[in-house]
């Protein structure tokens, strides 16, 4: 009986201590609060809507904070969460997170001016030294304004609409936005679409599901994702969470 009793008590010892480092079942994820219709102030939006499906494909469930975007880079990095998202995938944020293959979407930057502006240069690179630009705190806009963005003087915001009111009070030469982003704010904003002038292109990227690189799990959670937005992608499911407008 001492024998059993011991290996009961060996094997039960070996299962404690390996469970910290289990593989998580629920994920804390972190989604912006300022980017609709992607993620809006409550969180909700067409990127949460892809991301909570994928997990759901693989038998993962996730609970979602809503925080401004520089608050979740600054939380995934130390790893107070598990994940966060809508990280463009670039040189920089290479290095500082770890990314799967499949992104949860693609979206495109512009240059924006004031309606009665006229752009004073084809590309990014062709803007003026000096250029007072806004963007939006520690938002990624690909590697040509990265390399680019040390010319300008930038105007760093929280929130999509100030850009918008610096914009037409001509407090700033232009702002950085991705389309969809600006459409929805000038829409909830009660103003047109000629409120302001979309300029030349910036740069289209993939937007992914940024994982720390802190947690022990991160590149077997991200292959998990991956499959579980291809599984979305064969059924269907995924273009119709990728189109809001499309009934459920």
């Amino acid at each position: 009986m001492k024998i059993i009793s011991l290996i009961l008590c060996i094997c039960w010892s070996i299962a404690f201590s390996a469970s910290p480092n289990a593989s998580p079942t629920t994920l804390i994820l972190g989604a912006e609060d300022s980017w609709p219709p992607y993620s809006d102030k409550l969180g909700q939006g067409i990127s949460t809507n892809i991301v909570k499906a994928a997990f759901a494909k693989v038998g993962l469930e996730n609970q979602i904070v809503v925080r401004p975007y520089s608050r979740i880079l600054q939380d995934v990095k130390a790893g107070a969460l598990d994940a966060g998202y809508n990280v463009t995938r670039q040189k920089n944020t290479e290095q500082e997170f770890v990314f799967g293959n499949e992104p949860i979407l693609r979206a495109s930057t512009y240059w924006y001016f004031r309606w009665d502006t006229t752009p004073p240069a084809p590309t990014t690179q062709s803007l003026p030294d000096g250029y007072k630009v806004g963007v939006i705190i520690d938002y990624e806009y690909g590697d040509i304004f990265e390399e680019e963005r040390h010319r300008f003087k930038e105007v760093r915001v929280p929130r999509q609409a100030q850009l918008i009111k610096m914009l037409q009070q001509g407090r700033i030469d232009a702002a950085l936005m991705f389309e969809e982003e600006a459409n929805q704010t000038l829409k909830e904003m009660g103003l047109s679409k000629t409120a302001i002038q979309k300029g030349m292109f910036n740069h289209t990227g993939d937007v992914y599901l940024a994982f720390s690189r802190k947690k022990p799990h991160s590149q077997e959670l991200a292959q998990k994702f991956d499959l579980g937005i291809k599984k979305l992608k064969e059924t269907g499911e995924y273009q119709q969470l990728l189109n809001p407008y499309t009934p459920q």
